[in-house]
């Protein structure tokens, strides 16, 4: 992780700039507060963030961290591989859908 410490928004306004910048950019809402309030205020200083510091930010997800990267010019790294296929879920298997009776 990186030993810089960012600087905050000052003010709401900047605060408020700086979430409207980041959606003008193509991210949500949530995703701009979010970066916004990691000290994150301009595209320059996406520049000085390390990999795991971006990933780690709340309500940034994989297509949040996409457009990030494309805003820095960088490649996204590679997900890594899961172990022993796909993981279990706790959803029920899909059922073939049925016609409807009594209708023509």
């Amino acid at each position: 992780m990186s030993d810089l410490i960012r600087r905050k928004a000052s003010s709401f306004e900047e605060y408020w700039l700086a979430s409207k910048a980041w959606q003008r950019q193509g991210l949500a809402l949530g995703t701009a507060r979010a970066l916004v309030n990691a000290g994150f205020l301009t595209v320059e200083d996406l520049h000085t963030a390390h990999e795991l510091e971006l990933a780690t930010i709340p309500r940034v997800g994989p297509k949040s961290l996409a457009i990030l990267y494309v805003l820095m010019g960088r490649k996204m790294p590679d997900a890594p591989k899961r172990r022993g296929g796909r993981q279990p879920t706790n959803r029920l298997p899909l059922r073939e859908p049925t016609a409807v009776q009594g209708r023509n």
